[in-house]
């Protein structure tokens, strides 16, 4: 005998709390949507690029901050001592140009300042004889020369494996035979830059160009300039 004022319970369907078009119980056609979005292009492979290539960015930077620190610490000129050579090409106003020579003796003061003292000579064999000094004779005369002594101190950029550098200094210059104000002994200074290329932890490739000029005489003369390349070798570390 039922109970009675009990109420019958039945089992319904549960139905999702949206409408669907699909009550006849066909599958849904995957992919498309009724909101016209499925138009719209897909991106969602630009996204992606962009942090991979962000990534790929801070690799990077990472990677050149270790390089150049490790660098640094290699190229440490505190107490480092660098000698070598160079040879190139000088130009004087009258002379012009002349091969070159130039020897070089460097002292780290500082992981970046150098002194640096430097003996350097020019030969100018072309010189033309009609600009000879006034008063010359007609014989032949020696070879036109110029010679330098240059102390100073250097600047230097630590960058991976090559290391810019500029400089200033004082000079002695002292010539013979040259038809322009460089001839006889007088005081300058010196501007100079120039690039090294560490070949490895001994051997140092160089490359540097060099301005000189003349306050003894009046008016100044024109600048002795010089082009040279060479190598150093490096001790002391």
């Amino acid at each position: 005998m039922a109970r009675i004022g009990a109420v019958e319970r039945r089992a319904t369907p549960l139905k999702p709390r949206w409408n669907t078009p699909f009550d006849d119980g066909s599958a849904p056609n995957v992919g498309k949507r009724r909101d016209g979005l499925s138009r719209l292009p897909r991106c969602g492979v630009r996204p992606a690029f962009g942090v991979w290539f962000a990534r790929f960015g801070v690799l990077i930077c990472a990677a050149l901050a270790v390089l150049t620190t490790r660098t640094r610490h290699a190229c440490a000129a505190a107490g480092q001592w660098q000698a070598g050579g160079r040879v190139g090409v000088a130009w004087l106003d009258g002379p012009r140009f002349g091969p070159s020579a130039e020897a070089y003796l460097r002292r780290g003061i500082g992981d970046a300042l150098d002194l640096d003292l430097q003996l350097l000579t020019s030969l100018h064999p072309f010189q033309p004889d009609t600009k000879m000094p006034p008063g010359s004779s007609n014989e032949p005369s020696a070879l036109p020369w110029a010679l330098g002594i240059t102390p100073g101190l250097l600047y230097r950029w630590d960058v991976l494996r090559a290391i810019p550098y500029a400089g200033v200094g004082l000079g002695v210059y002292t010539g013979e035979g040259l038809s322009s104000r460089w001839n006889g002994t007088q005081f300058g200074a010196v501007a100079r830059a120039g690039v090294e290329w560490l070949l490895n932890r001994d051997v140092v490739l160089s490359a540097q160009t060099s301005a000189h000029f003349g306050l003894s005489e009046r008016p100044v003369p024109a600048p002795w300039v010089q082009l040279t390349v060479g190598a150093g070798y490096v001790w002391g570390w």
